[in-house]
């Protein structure tokens, strides 16, 4: 099992949550009536944030009557749509469902900012509404789910999660990550694919109840049939956590739910995925209520034709893919360390390859890999770039270098290597990708002259000669 979340996940310090959840001063809650049974538009405001979001409040809800709460962060704002997506999947349970109808920024530089509108958020929930200390669940999609995983270290009692297509992990958190219940998605295609295996794998060793499994709908919210075994999952462990004594008729709903819901998710192609869930929802039901019913399902998939064939694709992949995702960790580790320009041809060659391998919709296997290496890579990129933000001028070039070939279109690499040539008086290579950025159609005409560290670079009468030929004009 290979670690790579080591470094990717120590970048973002979350010290200053620990302040934020106890000084942040946070205006009165507003006096508006939520109503029962929908979803209700409102929002919070301090000196300087005013934030909406969306609440659901259960038909049987009672402000006498602390209830289960489920925070949802959704990468996009869409609180209204992700509440009824929830909503669907745990009706008729009591849960009060609140997601943002703010964006949550994408990059993994912005987690803190994210996170205090999160908190924020929440302690409005908190004042607005009696809550159960030991029943505050959390769940996020992609940047929502960094967010959900680094409230689950710092926000007490929030820590039962659903982490969806994403993590934010660093080892310092090991010892908070380890009373954590959470449970995973993470889509086939998803470039997250083996960050989250990693994290799961270490988070198994901390309990087996934390469980990743896949999805098909990579990078998007799953259908609310799985979000509801999920969540049942999640529930039952934490009662059984908290030594809960339920009546039998509670287990015997959430079954019923549950085997509806596995039935449509086998149906719907996810055999191996269903099959998993299957064997553990009937691990959690046992000595509750009658496993007929969901040992027949179990028997009926194991004997299908169609369950047969996907284990053994899956199977028949895992080695080669597990050598393939070694063999270019390693040689990237080896180039980024010496700054190997020599071998930029190589990598531009196996980018372009896992590229066209990730469009090609007619082997669905090799499709799946292409695109959980070419995340893979960039991530390797991110990380480097993020940690070595000092010296090491020629490893970070080529770093930025790979970079354009993976990501020809974003102009901040082109832009890193001006500045970075520039410093070690590189001109010839500043001039190569100030045109190859231009050719790009960037246009930004101030920001050419306001690149850091090129002082004397932006003088030259080359540097000028090539932004005026495609800008028309120039300052020196």
């Amino acid at each position: 099992m290979l670690f790579i979340f080591e470094t990717h996940f120590m970048r973002v310090s979350l010290l200053l949550l620990f302040s934020f959840v106890f000084t942040t001063n946070v205006g009165n809650a507003q006096d508006q009536t939520l109503l029962k049974g929908m979803v209700t538009e409102t929002q919070v405001s301090n000196d300087t944030l005013s934030l909406p979001y969306s609440i659901y409040l259960p038909v049987n809800y009672s402000a006498k009557q602390p209830s289960k709460v489920l925070f949802v962060f959704d990468p996009d704002g869409e609180g209204v749509r992700a509440s009824r997506l929830f909503t669907a999947a745990t009706e008729p349970d009591d849960f009060i469902i609140v997601s943002n109808n703010f964006a949550l920024h994408q990059s993994l530089d912005s987690l803190d900012a994210n996170a205090n509108k999160a908190i924020l958020m929440m302690r409005d929930v908190f004042l607005k509404v009696p809550i159960k200390q030991n029943d505050i669940y959390l769940t996020g999609l992609r940047s929502g789910a960094r967010v959900a995983s680094a409230l689950s270290y710092v926000v007490t009692n929030a820590t039962r999660v659903l982490l969806v297509d994403d993590i934010y992990f660093a080892n310092r958190f090991s010892r908070r990550a380890g009373r954590n219940l959470v449970m995973g998605l993470v889509g086939r295609s998803s470039p997250n694919y083996y960050q989250m295996s990693d994290y799961f794998y270490l988070m198994n060793t901390f309990s087996r109840d934390n469980e990743l499994y896949a999805y098909g709908k990579t990078g998007e919210w799953p259908d609310a049939v799985l979000l509801r075994v999920m969540l049942n999952r999640l529930k039952h462990l934490n009662d059984e956590r908290l030594n809960r004594k339920l009546p039998d008729t509670a287990y015997a709903v959430d079954y019923s739910k549950d085997l509806e819901a596995l039935k449509s998710i086998i149906t719907n192609g996810e055999y191996l995925t269903g099959y998993d869930l299957i064997k553990d929802a009937k691990g959690d039901y046992r000595g509750y209520v009658d496993l007929d019913a969901i040992r027949d399902l179990q028997r009926s998939v194991r004997r299908s034709e169609a369950y047969s064939r996907a284990r053994k694709n899956d199977r028949s992949g895992n080695i080669e893919e597990q050598l393939l995702l070694e063999d270019i960790d390693y040689f990237l580790d080896e180039d980024f360390a010496m700054a190997n320009f020599e071998n930029l041809g190589y990598w531009d060659e196996r980018i372009k390859q896992f590229e066209a391998a990730s469009k090609n919709n007619s082997k669905p296997r090799e499709q799946e890999v292409a695109h959980r290496i070419l995340g893979f890579i960039d991530y390797k990129i991110e990380d480097f770039l993020f940690l070595n933000t000092q010296r090491l001028i020629p490893q970070r070039i080529f770093v930025n270098v790979l970079n354009t070939l993976l990501h020809p279109e974003e102009s901040q690499s082109y832009l890193n290597i001006i500045s970075l040539s520039a410093q070690d008086k590189d001109y010839n290579t500043a001039y190569f990708y100030l045109e190859e950025l231009l050719k790009q159609g960037y246009g930004d005409y101030e920001s050419l002259y306001e690149i850091p560290n090129t002082e004397l670079l932006k003088i030259k009468p080359t540097y000028n000669q090539l932004i005026k030929s495609y800008l028309g004009k120039a300052k020196f």
